[in-house]
């Protein structure tokens, strides 16, 4: 894999280390002695753990999962993932998982292939005690999660699409690659005469994200503005900072309303208005890990509250929240009670 060749300057290690390295100290982990970059072998993660040998200077171990969906084209993935992070001189740890067997009840293939590998990374950070894991998320993957949430139905958590970091049992999660488009990674490789792995399974438009990606997308440039993907990216930019003011109000409103660790109180919910009792459930929801709740819902869950009067509501699957003597409490599908 020989890099001894001319390559444009916007593709050169000039320009490139300038954007990787701003992005690490805005993330805060630039100066950090180790970090993870989650690693498939395909073309995003290929050029973040190519950036991350080139351009950081502590120690990297690029960590791989086997979702044993795939077979043997799986098992040439993960051979290859580990000859190419040989090839740059980082550590090499791959992790095998059967998704299929581990998927919990009414979640599909890609979430449960999603969660176990979340799993895997904050294991390995926890072992290896590395506190930050780099993500190879794209401009592209930006457009289509706002987009995607946005005809799901969101708030503004949602129209974020994805934030540069987030933090998940005490290991940060960062993505210093949300700047630049799919196929301006692919040219960084092919532009060195680096290969990269592509998974069979991301032309099945039968799963949602990729119909986005391979269809909708695609038919929105042509047919209404071909800048589609650069103004939805913005759009989720701008909306960052309203998010983290929502945050910070619902944390507050939270506090507000907890009588103590473990539950609401119900007469201070009262003297809320709809709008913040939302927030409050949505927070409540996000402290116990359940599926967000649709404004909609919220507002009837609202509503209930307002009414004073005993109710149990249905969240989803199988959990459910009940007014009674002063507390609202949560019920989850696993026969334990949540009390928010």
């Amino acid at each position: 894999m020989a890099e001894n060749r001319a390559v444009p300057f916007r593709l050169s290690d000039y320009v490139l280390r300038k954007s990787f390295t701003e992005a690490g100290t805005r993330q805060g982990w630039l100066n950090a002695g180790r970090i993870i970059a989650a690693f498939s072998g395909g073309g995003d993660s290929s050029a973040l753990l190519w950036m991350c040998a080139k351009f950081f200077g502590g120690s990297v171990t690029a960590v791989h999962v086997n979702h044993g969906i795939r077979g043997a084209e799986a098992d040439a993935d993960e051979e290859f993932s580990r000859r190419f992070a040989e090839s740059l001189g980082a550590e090499f740890l791959s992790v095998r998982v059967d998704v299929p067997a581990a998927r919990l009840k009414g979640e599909s293939l890609e979430s449960a292939a999603r969660r176990m590998r979340k799993e895997v990374l904050c294991d390995a950070a926890k072992t290896m005690n590395i506190s930050t894991v780099l993500l190879g998320h794209n401009r592209d993957d930006l457009a289509e999660t706002v987009l995607f949430n946005l005809l799901r139905g969101t708030g503004i958590r949602g129209a974020v699409g994805m934030t540069e970091t987030t933090e998940t049992v005490g290991v940060k999660f960062c993505r210093p690659l949300l700047g630049m488009r799919r196929e301006f990674l692919r040219e960084i490789l092919r532009s060195r005469g680096l290969d990269w792995r592509e998974d069979s399974t991301n032309n099945d438009s039968t799963y949602t994200r990729n119909y986005i990606r391979n269809t909708l997308i695609p038919t929105i440039e042509e047919h209404i503005n071909s800048e589609a993907v650069e103004h939805l990216a913005q759009f989720g930019e701008d909306m960052r900072p309203v998010r983290t003011f929502e945050d910070e109000r619902s944390a507050r409103l939270f506090t507000a309303a907890s009588a103590d660790a473990s539950s609401l109180d119900w007469r201070k919910l009262r003297e809320m208005d709809t709008d913040s009792i939302a927030l409050v459930i949505r927070e409540a929801g996000r402290r116990l890990g359940l599926r967000t709740l649709a404004r909609g819902r919220c507002n009837e869950l609202a509503g209930l509250i307002l009414k004073g009067e005993g109710f149990v509501f249905q969240w989803c699957g199988g959990v459910t929240v009940t007014g009674r003597k002063g507390r609202i409490t949560i019920h989850d599908d696993r026969g334990t009670n949540s009390a928010v």
